[in-house]
């Protein structure tokens, strides 16, 4: 398994060389999202999607 900072040297080093900095962190902000979905799923922290379309409509109420 790679560490935290192997897994970031990649992320990085595969950007475009003309990334402009925002967009790095833009693409790590969304690798860290995704790893703790996955994470969330696995531990079987979710929601079907008909509990979520009834919050979503409580919301707008």
């Amino acid at each position: 398994m790679s560490t935290a900072k192997d897994q970031i040297t990649e992320i990085v080093q595969a950007q475009p060389e003309d990334s402009t900095p925002e967009e790095i962190v833009r693409e790590l902000a969304f690798h860290v999202m995704v790893e703790r979905g996955l994470a969330d799923s696995d531990a079987k922290r979710t929601v079907s999607n008909e509990e979520m379309a009834r919050r979503i409509r409580s919301w707008q109420k």
